[in-house]
C-alpha cells in the first residue's frame, strides 16, 4: 500500500491516540510533543496510521521519543518505513539517532532490524517517572533501555586513498583524544609518541574513518582482525561515535542484562568482520 508521510506543524494533539500507543501517559507525552518534530503517516484515503516525535538532544544526537502504528496495521513493515525515512531525513543534520525503550524482546528485535545497537540503560526509569506500571509483552517494565545508529557512516579508506592531509587529520584526532582521556601522559611522551603514530596510520592494514559535519571526527584501525587502535575527537566522547563508546568501557560494572545486550550485538558486529563466525566467547 502507498503511503504518504507528512510533517505536523500544529494541533499535534489530534493524533494523541496514536501517540498513547507508545507512550500511555499523557503528561509524559506533554513533555516532549512541543519540542521536536513530528510525524505522520497517512493512507492514500487519507488515514494517519504511524506517528513520530524526533528531538535534537545536542551534540549532533536526534532521539526518537515517540513511534507508533495503528494496531490493524501493525507488523506489516509501517514502522520500519518510517523509521527508514527519518534516518534519511535526519541524515545531514545529526550524526547518531538514539532512542530508548522497555525491555521487551518484540520492541529490541525491531530496533535492531531497523540498524540500531545497544547503547546503555536508564535504572528504573519506568517505576520513578510513570504514575502506573507500564507492562509490555505480559512484562512490567522497568527500565529504559537506549539503542543507537549511526546516521553518518564510516568510511573505509584504501591505503593509496591514506592522504598526508587526511594523516595530518587522524593525528589531531588521536593527539586531543589522548590528551583528554590518557593522562598519565606528559604532553613530552604524547610529542614523543608522534612518528610512531603517524607510522601506524600508514601502516595499518584497515583503516575507517567517521566523518561529522563534513570532517574526521573518530578513526579505528584493525591490524590481523584485532582493533589496535580507536579514537575519537573529545567533542564526541559519550556519543556512541565509536564501536565502544565512553559507556560500553565500563561494561564491567554493568548489569547482567545490560551484558547480555552488548555481547548479543557485539558479537553481530564481529561476525560481519571476522570469517566463520569466528566470535571468541
Amino acid at each position: 500500500m502507498q503511503t504518504v508521510i507528512k510533517k505536523i506543524l500544529s494541533d499535534r494533539k489530534r493524533f494523541l491516540s496514536l501517540l498513547l500507543l507508545a507512550d500511555e501517559q499523557e503528561t509524559m507525552i506533554d513533555k516532549y510533543i512541543g519540542r521536536g518534530d513530528m510525524f505522520v503517516m497517512y493512507t492514500q484515503d487519507g488515514v494517519a496510521i504511524c506517528s513520530a516525535i524526533v528531538t535534537d538532544e545536542g551534540n549532533g544526537i536526534c532521539e526518537i521519543k515517540s513511534l507508533a502504528v495503528a494496531p490493524e496495521f501493525q507488523r506489516k513493515g509501517y514502522g520500519k518505513e518510517m523509521t527508514d525515512f527519518l534516518c534519511l531525513h535526519y541524515v545531514d543534520k545529526f550524526g547518531l539517532m538514539t532512542v530508548g525503550t522497555g525491555d521487551s524482546m518484540s520492541t529490541i528485535s525491531f530496533y535492531r532490524k531497523c540498524g540500531f545497537h545497544y547503547s546503555h540503560t536508564v535504572p528504573d526509569f519506568f517505576t520513578v517517572n510513570y504514575d502506573h506500571p507500564i507492562e509490555e509483552d505480559g512484562k512490567i517494565l522497568k527500565d529504559m533501555l537506549y539503542f543507537c545508529k549511526y546516521l553518518t557512516l564510516p568510511q573505509a579508506i584504501c591505503k593509496n586513498a591514506c592522504t598526508e592531509e587526511l594523516i595530518l587529520s587522524l593525528l589531531n584526532i588521536w593527539k586531543e583524544s589522548v590528551k583528554a582521556s590518557h593522562h598519565f601522559l606528559t604532553k613530552s611522551d604524547i610529542h614523543d609518541l608522534i612518528p610512531d603514530v603517524c607510522l601506524a596510520l600508514k601502516s595499518v592494514e584497515d583503516l575507517v574513518v567517521l566523518h561529522y559535519k563534513n570532517a574526521p571526527s573518530g578513526f579505528i584501525g584493525i591490524e590481523d582482525k584485532k582493533v589496535e587502535m580507536l579514537f575519537i575527537l573529545p567533542d564526541y566522547f559519550g556519543c556512541g561515535f565509536g564501536i565502544y563508546d565512553k559507556e560500553s568501557m565500563q561494561i564491567h560494572s554493568w548489569s547482567q542484562r545490560d551484558r547480555e545486550l552488548y555481547l548479543e550485538d557485539m558479537k553481530q558486529k564481529l561476525t560481519e568482520y571476522l570469517p566463520n563466525n569466528s566470535f571468541i566467547q
